[in-house]
């Protein structure tokens, strides 16, 4: 993309697209079913680990370490398959070696975002603490630190769905930078956004939860499917958010 002609990604018109497309193509909306079927199993098996999010007592479950890790892959799978959906046309696909290979990529990017962000994370809000600037507390600086560095490598979110489709070329510092130049903030709030109603929901079943203020299975495994749900669809919307803008910034990229 050209210095001087930075194309701007239309931020609440690229979030509008990635919910309408969810929420419109019921077939693969209906593809999170199984899955949700398959992890409530898994919990169900694993003691309901996810039961966490509503209680402190099940969060020492022997087998939540299981849990915790389906979840990670099952929502990275619906990511990947809703990026080759929209930006491949290709059909659902969750059993493949080609599936698979690609998860394994997906997960490496993921672990390696996280510590890159991390890193500097860490290291920001020790210094503020050793140089005592300012009075606003460890969490508030924290958090503002967090955003501040991952808006900077907001850029690195477009290796998510290029691993989904196998666009290799792409997943370079210098050209990624590139492609998003003047873009970083639109990049790491849409996905912010698109988030939102994940934790707005949760947030309501667990003060829910906490009103009904009964531990009974049923109602806790009834709590865990519809976690498993909005974390699934949660999952759909993010698929769909980061194909969008692979789309976009690959299309003036090539202009």
């Amino acid at each position: 993309m050209p210095k001087n002609n930075i194309k701007y990604l239309p931020f609440w018109e690229t979030i509008g697209r990635s919910f309408k497309y969810v929420l419109k193509n019921r077939i693969l909306l209906k593809a999170i079913i199984p899955v949700v079927g398959f992890l409530a199993v898994i919990q169900i098996v694993c003691g309901m680990p996810s039961m966490c999010a509503f209680s402190a007592s099940y969060c020492n479950q022997g087998f939540s370490f299981i849990g915790t890790i389906t979840l990670i892959i099952a929502a990275a799978g619906i990511i990947i398959n809703y990026c080759r959906s929209i930006i491949c046309k290709a059909e659902i696909d969750y059993l493949s070696k080609n599936f698979w290979r690609r998860m394994g990529w997906y997960l490496l990017a993921s672990i390696s975002l996280a510590i890159i962000i991390s890193i500097p994370t860490f290291a920001t809000i020790v210094l503020i603490s050793l140089l005592n600037l300012g009075d606003l507390p460890t969490s508030i600086l924290s958090i503002m630190s967090l955003i501040g560095i991952s808006i900077v490598f907001a850029p690195l979110f477009l290796v998510f769905p290029a691993v989904a489709v196998e666009d290799y070329t792409i997943i370079n510092w210098s050209k990624l930078y590139n492609m998003v130049k003047g873009n970083f903030n639109a990049v790491f709030w849409g996905q912010f956004v698109i988030m939102m109603p994940y934790w707005i929901v949760f947030r309501m079943f667990a003060e829910i939860y906490k009103l009904i203020a009964i531990d009974n299975y049923i109602i806790n495994l009834l709590f865990v499917i519809i976690i498993l749900i909005i974390g699934m669809l949660d999952a759909c919307f993010k698929g769909a958010y980061f194909a969008h803008i692979y789309q976009f910034f690959k299309f003036y990229n090539k202009k």
